[in-house]
């Protein structure tokens, strides 16, 4: 963006800086109408956009090696950098790439499942292992290593359906050989232990529940609060209110340590958006919520003994059926315009592609409704403008315009880009917005 602010003529740069709310859009139609004639406004809208260029798209090359050098740290006990180099080529993998005929998620998925299983992560390697065993069920090293963590977890039961599923599956002599003096010992050890296992399974793990949610009613009350109070006691830890963000991004510090839907913290065993490589999710829940181009079924294909399949069929579907989409057709997937390979969501700053996550969802309200899109008189927000710096006003001048461009060039609609769409997200880059 420094080049194209270079550009702008100082007496242009004097215009902007001496702007109120009342120029936003004259202000930006004369500095629309400049760039429109740059050649290099083009290329930087075509760079950040063009999903040719796809900088953010999937990289069979690049996880490939990743894979590699993961395999490599995890041969020399470098376990930190070894998990780290696995969830870089999840995030890149295309889901249909394939690594000596097997899927290429799947093999990262058992690598990774194998190495938190070395780091004690039981439960998160379980659930590696279904991710595998989602795209891939007749992956004979996915049902062993679910049996050994299963194992581990004290589920006997699972654990012995898990490695006979895999002995059946394996195709070499040796590895059934292997597989089924391990199962004899789990075999062995459920009968000696004469009780019940508890069982651990990953979909079932208790979260704890909201604290009571506090009754509230309206009240008169100026210059306090939302003009809520409560109709009783509020004991310790209850909720007293929650309200859902209209929109929310993370920020570029939290990208690799948190989940860009919920914005905790993720786990080892983070997943990455199917379609592009900018997000990791802490769930699938949180990946289907965010959006992006979702894929609900994976490829089945079983070449293995018929009579096993048959014996395990309810089991083994209730383990790798896909992944059901977000409930409820009212919802707005954030991250869908977004995810088209293309990087302009990561290199512009933060607040301008929450701005823009802001603009799209409004876009989509009004369509519904069949109302006019003006996000400026909806939610008020030119006052913030007379507030900001000559400095700001002009970067969000210039943002707002590539911004409108971006979207335009990645989500396919025919979005209004003229005086008055670029003062309404200028306003709104300039908000102090609360994003971690």
């Amino acid at each position: 963006m420094e080049k194209l602010k270079s550009l702008v003529p100082s007496s242009m740069k004097r215009l902007v800086a001496n702007s109120s709310e009342d120029d936003l859009p004259s202000t930006s139609a004369s500095l629309l109408n400049f760039f429109l004639n740059l050649d290099q406004f083009q290329q930087i809208v075509r760079d950040l956009a063009d999903p040719e260029s796809r900088l953010c798209g999937k990289n069979s090359e690049g996880a490939f090696e990743l894979k590699q050098k993961g395999n490599q740290c995890y041969l020399s006990r470098d376990f930190a950098n070894a998990l780290s180099c696995y969830t870089q080529a999840l995030r890149i993998a295309p889901i249909d790439s394939n690594d000596k005929d097997r899927n290429l998620v799947a093999t990262l998925y058992v690598n990774r499942a194998s190495l938190l299983q070395e780091m004690d992560h039981l439960v998160e390697c379980l659930r590696d292992c279904n991710r595998a065993l989602q795209i891939s069920p007749s992956y004979a090293k996915a049902w062993y290593r679910r049996g050994k963590v299963n194992a581990s977890l004290g589920n006997s039961e699972d654990a012995a359906q898990d490695l006979t599923i895999a002995k059946d599956m394996e195709s070499s002599v040796g590895g059934k050989k292997q597989i089924e003096s391990e199962l004899k010992i789990i075999l062995d050890q459920s009968k000696s232990a004469g009780s019940k296992f508890v069982q651990h399974n990953a979909n079932n793990l208790s979260v704890p529940e909201d604290p009571l949610q506090v009754k509230l009613q309206c009240v008169s009350t100026p210059d306090k609060g939302r003009g809520m109070a409560s109709q009783c006691d509020i004991p310790e830890a209850s909720l007293v209110h929650r309200e859902e963000p209209y929109a929310v991004i993370i920020s570029k510090h939290c990208r690799e340590t948190h989940c860009h839907y919920c914005l905790n913290k993720l786990p080892a065993d983070a997943i990455p958006c199917t379609s592009c490589s900018i997000p990791l999710y802490c769930s699938h829940n949180c990946r289907a919520g965010a959006g992006g181009q979702l894929l609900k079924n994976y490829p089945m294909k079983h070449n293995s003994n018929e009579s096993v399949l048959n014996k395990f069929e309810e089991y083994i579907a209730q383990i790798t059926q896909g992944i059901d989409l977000y409930p409820g057709d009212e919802h707005i997937f954030e991250h869908k315009h977004e995810c088209q390979g293309a990087h302009w969501p990561i290199i512009l700053p933060a607040d301008i592609a929450l701005a823009g996550r802001v603009v799209v969802k409004s876009i989509e309200q009004r369509r519904a409704s069949s109302e006019d899109f003006n996000l400026m008189e909806t939610l008020e927000l030119s006052h913030n403008y007379s507030h900001a710096s000559p400095e700001s006003k002009l970067e969000s001048h210039i943002y707002s315009i590539v911004l409108l461009y971006c979207i335009q060039h990645s989500y396919g609609f025919e979005l209004p880009i003229n005086g008055a769409s670029i003062s309404q997200v200028a306003s709104l880059s300039l908000l102090s917005l609360n994003i971690i």
